[in-house]
């Protein structure tokens, strides 16, 4: 019986493969596809105390990354990123489809300080600011990039980025902003969400 991919039991990285084919066609792609799978079978067992997240999101990342550099030299980025940016639109799409039932956006900012403090849990934090309208994030210190620098593939950690700035705009009733990213070269990352019905409200006075 064949053995399963790691990355194909991924929610996140599944659809990997059939974007590799789409990109480098059926052989290059299904070379890669063994390339990242091993790479992330050495990442798991040399880091065997890895938290979740790295173990979900980080080491899928940097192992995709490295598979894409080996064979394709010079296009891991992009594809990469081209990667997240469309899981983060599909997972957009269902947030948006979550959150559509009535009373959903009050609900969310009535648990606004609680979705701010797990969006910010294990992170190095300058600025953390809640209210009923506004919950504004300026993050000094990502676990995900760290260990994707540690891993000295920080590069990777930008797949991460795009997913991020993408699924967020799912929810309802929330207008997200994201300018800032210590993976892409920041200082810091930024996360900016507003009530956006306030804000129609205030417009209508």
């Amino acid at each position: 019986m064949k053995r399963k991919h790691k990355l194909e039991k991924s929610i996140l990285f599944k659809g990997v493969l059939k974007d590799l084919t789409t990109r480098y066609g059926m052989r290059s792609a299904a070379v890669i596809w063994e390339d990242a799978d091993r790479e992330l079978e050495r990442l798991e067992t040399g880091h065997p105390d890895a938290e979740r997240r790295d173990l979900t999101m980080v080491f899928p990342a940097v192992a995709l990354y490295r598979a894409i550099e080996k064979n394709v030299p010079g296009d891991a980025l992009e594809a990469t990123r081209a990667y997240g940016t469309k899981v983060g639109r599909k997972y957009c799409n269902i947030l948006r489809k979550a959150t559509a039932l009535p009373g959903m956006p009050s609900l969310i900012w009535k648990k606004m300080p609680a979705i701010a403090r797990k969006m910010t849990d294990g992170y190095e934090c300058e600025e953390v600011i809640v209210d009923d309208q506004h919950c504004s994030l300026r993050i000094t210190g990502c676990p995900m990039y760290n260990r994707a620098v540690a891993l000295d593939c920080p590069e990777a950690a930008q797949l991460i980025c795009c997913l991020d700035k993408e699924y967020l705009n799912g929810f309802r009733g929330v207008e997200y902003t994201r300018n800032r990213s210590l993976a892409e070269g920041d200082a810091y990352c930024d996360y900016l969400l507003v009530n956006s019905r306030c804000k129609t409200k205030n417009k209508d006075k």
